[in-house]
């Protein structure tokens, strides 16, 4: 059984090296996605902060709204994550746009309302990144491959620590490379290979399963009793809607110890303004776990899903994305979940060429010894 179990670990670990490889290295990149596209884009950055307060939402809505022809409605408005971040905004397109279809964003100077930006999702760099990390730009069918070998992953990881666990004192010693003996390349690069699934396991093991959870979302749901998302019926009337500061009013007086993240406007199919609301408890600092529901006409809160009074079941459901990109603990989670992608690629890199050297060397130097007596033979 250990040798089946052991032939397993190598060859599911080669089925897995190149996807690991690339999922790595293109989550520890997305982890820092916002800095990174700030960086390459200065542009998007408010350098100079007016005394004023910020820009009304209604002349947010209306930069938004007349910064692209054909725009049929605004999706969602993100509030600015900082004091030197813009709002963003996602918007649907008409039918008879030639940008039906494709996710366009839109960031707003939080002081002006000056277009800053009109992107695609998707075009540029971090979002690039972003489509790779989630389905390798194949589409859904990629997507639940992924999920697939990320379960195979997890089998594997379990596996390679479980028979590569020193059992004792000489092997631990071995391990952190405490004895002065000369190892082989193939004894060094199966200690870096142990070393680092061992530093890395537990958040390893939380990225994969959380990983797993955001492509099996609607499995996930059900087996963590997430609460579904309410869609609670609208009068319509009509007068027009009252203005979004109105809204955002609401929301304080309702909570007035949680901070607005983001605006889903109202459409024919969810008539009711949804307002998403983090706190200090909330393990979803950008987006929030706090969700209310107001009339767009009257302005009354309609209906409301908090994150405090839920089962430890159910909030679980709610640290998954967070936990899989480190910002349930802020920067410091952010850097673990980076150097742990960082690991993962030493771990994949050592794991492959400690199977090459296995393979193939021992092939290698029996062929050259093989020609080096053919050559001795020869007059």
């Amino acid at each position: 059984m250990r040798k089946f179990w052991i032939q397993f670990h190598r060859i599911s670990g080669l089925i897995l090296l190149v996807p690991l490889l690339l999922q790595s290295i293109s989550g520890s990149i997305i982890v820092f996605d916002h800095a990174i596209d700030e960086w390459l884009n200065p542009s998007l950055i408010v350098t100079h902060l007016p005394k004023e307060k910020l820009a009304a939402l209604p002349l947010i809505r209306a930069a938004t709204i007349n910064a692209l022809p054909d725009i049929d409605y605004i999706k969602s408005l993100r509030a600015p994550r900082n004091q030197h971040a813009a709002y963003t905004a996602f918007v649907q397109m008409k039918k008879t746009s030639p940008l039906y279809a494709k996710k366009m964003e839109i960031m707003i100077h939080p002081y002006t309302a000056e277009v800053l930006s009109i992107r695609e999702w998707g075009s540029y760099f971090t979002s690039f990144i972003y489509l790779f990390h989630y389905t390798f730009l194949l589409g859904h069918n990629a997507e639940l491959t992924l999920g697939f070998l990320a379960i195979l992953m997890l089998v594997n990881v379990f596996v390679g620590i479980y028979y590569g666990w020193p059992r004792s004192t000489k092997a631990w010693k071995w391990l952190v490379a405490k004895n002065q003996k000369i190892t082989p390349t193939v004894g060094r690069l199966r200690r870096a290979h142990m070393l680092a699934g061992l530093i890395s396991l537990p958040v390893f093991t939380v990225v994969i399963i959380s990983g797993i959870s955001l492509i099996f979302p609607n499995q996930t749901k059900w087996l963590l009793d997430r609460p579904a998302k309410l869609n609670p019926p609208i009068q319509q009337q009509n007068n027009p809607s009252v203005d979004e500061d109105l809204w955002l009013k609401s929301a304080k007086n309702y909570w007035p110890d949680k901070q607005w993240q983001r605006i889903n406007f109202p459409t024919q199919q969810r008539p009711a303004v949804e307002i998403r609301l983090t706190d200090a408890s909330d393990p979803r600092k950008t987006s929030g776990s706090n969700m209310l529901w107001i009339d767009p006409y009257t302005n009354e809160v309609i209906a409301q899903q908090s994150y405090q009074p839920l089962t430890v079941r159910q909030k679980t459901a709610f640290w998954l994305f967070p936990l899989h990109n480190g910002e349930a603990f802020g920067l410091t989670g952010r850097i673990i979940i980076f150097i742990s992608g960082l690991l993962t690629t030493l771990l994949s890199i050592a794991g492959g060429w400690l199977w090459y050297k296995r393979k193939f060397r021992p092939q290698r130097n029996q062929q050259q010894q093989k020609t080096m007596k053919l050559n001795l033979k020869e007059p």
